[in-house]
């Protein structure tokens, strides 16, 4: 019999049993004859009601209270289980399940769990098997790759050249007559050319080759920070656990680092950056983190496709995770990348 069950009927006999024996010393009291209950004293009654009544008020409210406070851990037991499901913890069940009172939920939420990393642990190897045919088709993944910098080159850096021409051929122009024109002139070619410098690096940032091939992701990531610090004057941190990942986790995850390290050069006008890579103590996700100190933005900026944000959510969404950017106006941004990961 299921132990919370159990336990109310134990108390319930306990309070029944203690009634019953008040009841049978009533009854003996009036039937018996006077003389063998002369010892029983008006006051004794009364001392002995008032025991049994305490007695079972004691003996309701301590399984009224033990009932509560097995409720309740259980109801907490859940919470802790959908926050875990939610952060990508899809290893963890609830364990009472035979539970007379809880046991259906703690059932149903141990199966939806299941489904959903069967569901991602599928995903993830239809990733694998796509990352195959990636390497297949490397050649058209390279001639595309250009045509799409190409373009980024001419809406980006080839329009800003062309106003510094036009600028600088308006400058020369009323050098002379009008000095104090040319000035703001020649402020503003300066102001374009920086543009059109921080396009170039970020562009040359996505030059890099697009999977690891013989390196593993820590000495990648490495290499990609200090070729960073290096186009832009800016100071980049990089943290990352030892932990030995899939290899087509390893190319989603630099893709993504691309991506977002060449936001930060090209938008976000930051002095400092911090590349993050851990995993919980179970292995059983991984957290990415790229956060900056620069300008931020607002909410609705993440609809634009031209912040390179698509692409990180498609890549996410490829290894059956989550990202998710957190910005201030002035303050900075932070970008968290979160994916589930499986023994097999």
């Amino acid at each position: 019999m299921p132990r919370m069950r159990w336990m109310w009927m134990v108390y319930f006999s306990y309070s029944n049993v203690i009634a019953i024996a008040s009841a049978a010393a009533l009854i003996v009291f009036f039937v018996l004859p006077a003389d063998l209950t002369a010892w029983i004293t008006p006051q004794l009654m009364i001392a002995v009601s008032l025991v049994t009544i305490a007695v079972s008020i004691v003996s309701g409210a301590i399984s009224g209270l033990r009932f509560a406070r097995n409720l309740r851990h259980r109801l907490e037991e859940i919470s802790i289980g959908t926050r875990s499901l939610a952060y990508g913890n899809l290893q963890y069940r609830l364990p009472f399940t035979n539970d007379p009172e809880l046991g259906d939920i703690a059932q149903a939420f141990n199966d939806m769990a299941e489904r959903l990393e069967s569901q991602v642990a599928a995903l993830q190897k239809v990733t694998e098997e796509n990352e195959k045919l990636i390497q297949q088709t490397k050649l058209a993944a390279i001639s595309e790759e250009r045509q799409r910098l190409a373009r980024e080159l001419h809406d980006a850096v080839s329009q800003q050249l062309f106003a510094i021409s036009m600028m600088a051929a308006t400058a020369a122009k009323i050098a002379v007559e009008k000095p104090e024109q040319c000035a703001k002139l020649v402020a503003s070619i300066s102001e374009s050319a920086s543009r059109a410098q921080s396009e170039m690096r970020a562009l040359l940032l996505q030059l890099r080759p697009v999977t690891l091939e013989d390196q593993r992701l820590g000495e990648a990531l490495t290499s990609l920070v200090a070729e960073l610090e290096r186009k832009q004057v800016i100071n980049c941190d990089l943290e990352i656990d030892d932990v030995d990942l899939p290899k087509h986790i390893e190319n989603q995850l630099y893709r993504i680092a691309q991506e977002g390290l060449s936001n930060v050069l090209r938008h976000a006008e930051a002095s400092k950056a911090r590349v993050t890579l851990s995993v919980s103590g179970d292995h059983s996700r991984l957290l990415f983190v790229i956060e900056d100190d620069g300008k931020g933005f607002r909410e609705e900026e993440l609809s634009k496709t031209t912040m390179g944000l698509k692409s990180i959510r498609e890549r996410t969404e490829l290894l059956g995770g989550t990202v998710k950017w957190v910005s201030i106006p002035d303050k900075g941004t932070r970008m968290e990348v979160r994916v589930p990961l499986f023994n097999n």
